[in-house]
């Protein structure tokens, strides 16, 4: 895999294929490893950069001196300066809230946003969806909490089951289960965040221009249908696709699907 330095941080990403650059943000506790099905299936046509986000995949933990979420969108805007040509956006959960930030930051390199179910959690309280940021906010805490306990399969179950539904951790087996345990650090700086704008206001989110889409799953949790409920407010004219019997993990339960979309 190729890697770059950002702040002093070994970044590493996919880069496949040729043609119109496509960068994809992957969801909390994967990689970038999470797009190969698309990556196969575009590369003849696109060239698509997929980096492991900080302190996924091969890409360590970050200790310096930015926020967190700084140190994320340096790393795509790095990467797009390699890229040098704008490019499309594409992320699913946690790898959606970065690319929405940085196209904020730099709207020129953006060709494209497409968003599926994005958490970006601080917009519910102030489009006044109290009863989906409380719940959201209870989900956060109690992993949180149980990090903090280092108690990381509790963090895990109550993270995966949230996500995916009830049960769903203790049906992984053992090697999902000690992956997704091993991104349950992580957590305790990228959950609080998702609940700070970054620079992406209601107000910088609804001046973006480029084109939008944005996908949720049918049986997606309430916080995340609220955001997207959200954001298709903010951006009347952006396409909106549902996927049936989805739920936020529709990029890989219903990979098909969302690629069809």
């Amino acid at each position: 895999m190729p890697q770059s330095v950002v702040n002093g941080l070994n970044v590493y990403y996919r880069d496949e294929g040729e043609g119109i650059p496509v960068v994809l943000g992957h969801s909390s506790t994967g990689s970038g490893g999470q797009w190969r099905q698309l990556m196969k299936r575009l590369s003849g046509r696109f060239r698509l950069v997929a980096p492991d986000h900080v302190g996924y995949g091969r890409t360590p933990a970050y200790s310096g001196t930015v926020p967190q979420m700084e140190q994320e969108i340096a790393i795509i805007e790095a990467l797009l300066r390699q890229i040098s040509e704008p490019a499309h956006f594409v992320g699913h959960s946690y790898g959606g809230t970065i690319l929405a930030r940085t196209a904020v930051r730099r709207p020129d390199q953006v060709r494209s946003l497409t968003l599926v179910e994005p958490t970006l959690f601080y917009l519910l309280a102030a489009s006044g969806k109290v009863s989906e940021h409380a719940e959201i906010r209870g989900v956060v805490d109690r992993v949180v909490h149980y990090v903090g306990q280092n108690n990381n399969t509790e963090a895990a179950r109550g993270f995966i089951d949230y996500w995916v539904g009830p049960g769903a951790y203790d049906a992984m087996d053992d090697r999902q289960r000690e992956g997704v345990q091993a991104g349950m650090a992580k957590l305790l700086v990228e959950w609080p965040a998702a609940f700070v704008p970054h620079g992406a206001t209601d107000v910088a989110l609804s001046a973006l221009q480029m084109p939008v889409q944005l996908i949720e799953g049918s049986r997606t949790t309430p916080a995340a249908r609220a955001v997207i409920e959200t954001l298709r407010l903010l951006w009347p004219r952006a396409s909106y696709a549902k996927i049936d019997g989805a739920g936020h993990m529709s990029r890989l339960t219903h990979a098909e699907a969302v690629y069809e979309v």
